[in-house]
């Protein structure tokens, strides 16, 4: 089957960074295997990737973004470097794709298209000032990350509800109060169920643990919309 490939920059450019290597991979929802031939050169990237499998293009995206990020993350450990890497672009002449990704999330876009984003983004400055805005700060931080981070979605997203739990109690004057009565009284605020807050809390623990967890782009867009509706919810209430 004709390769796919790839391309993206790594950040900062102002860092330069030169590294050439090949790698075998295993996808770890479905198990389908193909093998990446990553050339960096002055920060800029490209990816020639080999499998046999028809891939959606946003999987293969966060697959491809995982194997370079994770050796960025080793010349980070190694050398105390903090990069960041994008995929920009995606090629495959067979199939006739010449794709430039965006950095959107499409359901998410689609969501709030509506918006008005200058009346929006004044209410949540508003709500976010004071001591206790750290929280909400922390839930958008964390909801920026889910985004960022494929495989560590659910994570991000469950930490960004335990952070409005923080605000919620601190609110109410339930810092100092079980977590049972906290996450009551979120409930309550953001008009969410149990079920919703547990189906986000059992996709994310394995990751809180450690664990390695793979999920589909149709696994990614549930947890976002769930997510994002209890968030919208408790906002509404505070």
């Amino acid at each position: 089957m004709e390769p796919y490939l790839f391309y993206g920059v790594v950040l900062p450019e102002r860092a330069q960074l030169t590294l050439q290597f090949s790698v075998g991979f295993s996808h770890i929802a479905s198990g389908v295997e193909g093998t990446a031939k990553v050339s960096i050169i002055l920060n800029q990237v490209a990816v020639t990737v080999e499998s046999e499998h028809k891939w959606g293009i946003f999987d293969l995206r966060n697959v491809v973004k995982n194997i370079v990020q994770n050796h960025l993350a080793m010349v980070g450990y190694l050398m105390g470097y903090a990069y960041d890497f994008e995929v920009t672009r995606v090629l495959n002449q067979g199939r006739e794709i010449d794709y430039v990704f965006g950095i959107d999330i499409p359901c998410l876009t689609e969501r709030n298209k509506k918006i008005d984003l200058g009346v929006a983004l004044a209410s949540l400055r508003e709500k976010t000032a004071g001591e206790n805005g750290v929280f909400l700060n922390r839930c958008f931080s964390d909801l920026a990350s889910s985004m960022k981070h494929a495989d560590d979605t659910a994570f991000y997203c469950y930490r960004a509800i335990e952070s409005l739990r923080h605000h919620c109690a601190a609110v109410h004057g339930l810092s100092d109060a079980n977590k049972t009565t906290q996450w009551e009284k979120f409930r309550q605020v953001s008009g969410c169920t149990e079920e919703v807050l547990r189906q986000i809390k059992v996709a994310a623990d394995p990751l809180r643990h450690g664990e390695v967890l793979g999920g589909s782009s149709e696994d990614r867009e549930k947890l976002f919309m769930a997510t994002w509706d209890v968030v919208d919810g408790y906002l509404r209430g505070v």
